[in-house]
């Protein structure tokens, strides 16, 4: 087994954490996945929020048809 030492800086207020290459890719995968839900859950959060500020100012138009959106 190989033998490695860690400066002390690097374990200081119990920030180094040592797992498996293998976990680790996956945790950053997961980690990739969530970022990119909660990306998408503020990019609706913020459509519905125009939606609601120009239905409130009257901005929007009402459409009787399809032929009516040319």
């Amino acid at each position: 087994m190989a033998t490695i030492t860690i400066p002390k800086n690097l374990i200081s207020n119990d920030d180094l954490v040592i797992i498996p290459r293998k976990q680790y890719e996956s945790f950053l995968d997961v980690c990739k996945k969530w970022g990119k839900r909660i990306s998408e859950e503020k990019d609706v959060d913020e459509a519905i929020s125009v939606y609601k500020k120009e239905k409130k100012q009257g901005k929007l138009k009402i459409l009787k048809s399809l032929a009516s959106l040319r």
